[in-house]
């Protein structure tokens, strides 16, 4: 292993710069082969370590890293009690979920695109949505979903899915990831397409590392986090979208704060991450977290800052594919300026997707805390972070083992978490979670 795999703390030299304010401004990277060729070229033995391996199937070679990272963590301290409401049943890999102001909960389907609403009054219904050839190879499919800040007025909502082009485009490329701005029925009855607005975001052709979490900001913008695309170059590369966190106004242009170095794609604004699965805004402050898939070590939580490599680089001479899974999430070596981690899992991996932040009086103590949802391990942690943001103090679990795989969590106004799970197979559920009376 190239470095430890205890957790590393965040290094006082960070927080002193985060406090006396950090530049926005980055170096581009570039790299001499396009990343569109690489996003579409031979087929990778699959990735290992915190990845969702429930849809890999069989593993293939492993490379340099060597074994899975199936070794599950230690049980944590056990959190605030809760109650939970199974609001839809039935499904298979709910990505995302999403509640509009009247209450609808809506969610969709990874591998089959199919978009659910239930109702308040317990109905539910499909929602319809032409998604094109829509490509659910591996971790690909409909993925991010999220609700314009001011649904109630322009029914706007996002998404975040792969496809297939009817033909291949003249460099090769066969498909892309895609974010998509929709109108939504009065009725939840259908989707009306307005615009792709952030097309190409690469995609691997059978699916790997392929997170693409949508959030839309109060501001009217919105933050996309993507894979990496399980290809050496990609994180680094300035040209591609993957391996990145993008920030965009609501028409797919680029926000005011992303990198506008020359030979940088003008829409990102950090780059060098593996594999997003998460992003929150921390109510009452402009932070925005990420959760981060890891490889045999070091799932990540980030607090994300304009212009910051957040160190993730597989590229290595001689390694099959140019992808050394072996890397350090961070690396300090190549990059000594990079991002380091707000809290790293360490060994094993936890395998953290979907997050958000409880803000309710009802969940007392843990009010405020950034809850996290965790595939492989199974739970929900709870994690308390410092005032200044850059560390996280203390850490409970909730639900642990007793639902399966938790996918993603939203939170609704009155303190509720709404969770999916991921096993599969027609298993899964959108939860409603509340704390328990009395507590």
């Amino acid at each position: 292993m190239p470095y430890p795999p205890e957790r590393r703390p965040v290094r006082s030299v960070l927080r002193a710069r985060l406090l006396a304010g950090v530049a926005t401004a980055a170096a581009a990277v570039s790299v001499a082969v396009p990343a569109t060729a690489l996003a579409q070229g031979s087929v990778p033995a699959p990735p290992v370590g915190s990845v969702d391996t429930g849809s890999l199937g069989s593993a293939g070679s492993l490379g340099s890293a060597g074994p899975r990272g199936d070794t599950l963590p230690p049980p944590l301290e056990a959190g605030p009690a809760v109650e939970v409401e199974v609001v839809l049943d039935g499904l298979t890999i709910p990505w995302d979920v999403v509640r509009d102001p009247d209450g609808v909960v809506v969610t969709g389907e990874r591998g089959t695109g199919g978009i659910v609403a239930a109702r308040p009054d317990g109905t539910r219904s499909d929602v319809e949505a032409d998604l094109g050839r829509l490509f659910n190879g591996g971790e690909s499919g409909l993925m991010g979903i999220a609700l314009a800040h001011d649904f109630a007025t322009s029914r706007e909502v996002y998404t975040c899915h792969s496809v297939n082009f009817p033909a291949p485009e003249p460099d090769g490329t066969i498909g892309d990831s895609r974010v998509t701005a929709w109108r939504a029925a009065d009725d939840w009855s259908r989707l009306y397409e307005i615009d792709v607005i952030v097309p190409g975001i690469a995609r691997q052709d059978i699916g790997h590392h392929s997170g693409c979490r949508v959030l839309a900001h109060p501001d009217g913008t919105l933050y996309i986090g993507t894979g990496d695309t399980f290809h050496g170059s990609v994180p680094q590369d300035m040209r591609s979208l993957g391996g990145k966190v993008l920030h965009v106004k609501r028409d797919g242009t680029p926000a005011d704060d992303t990198i506008r170095e020359q030979g940088t794609d003008p829409r990102i604004l950090t780059y060098g991450h593996r594999n997003l699965q998460g992003l929150a805004l921390q109510p009452g402050t402009d932070r925005i977290y990420s959760a981060e898939h890891g490889t045999l070590v070091d799932d990540e939580i980030n607090l994300i800052l304009p212009g910051k490599n957040y160190g993730w680089d597989p590229l290595r001479a001689g390694i099959p594919r140019d992808h050394d899974d072996a890397s350090p999430m961070t690396d300090l070596e190549k990059f000594p300026d990079a991002m380091e981690a707000v809290w790293s899992s360490g060994d094993p991996t936890w395998a953290t997707s979907g997050i958000t932040f409880l803000d309710h009086p009802s969940w007392g103590e843990w009010n405020g805390a950034l809850a996290v949802a965790m595939l492989k391990s199974k739970r929900i942690a709870l994690m308390r972070l410092s005032d200044d943001g850059l560390a996280v103090t203390d850490t409970v679990e909730i639900l642990a083992d007793e639902h399966g795989r938790i996918r993603s969590l939203t939170s609704e106004p009155d303190g509720t978490l709404l969770a999916t799970t991921s096993n599969g197979n027609g298993q899964d559920k959108v939860l409603r979670i509340r704390p328990a009376v009395g507590e």
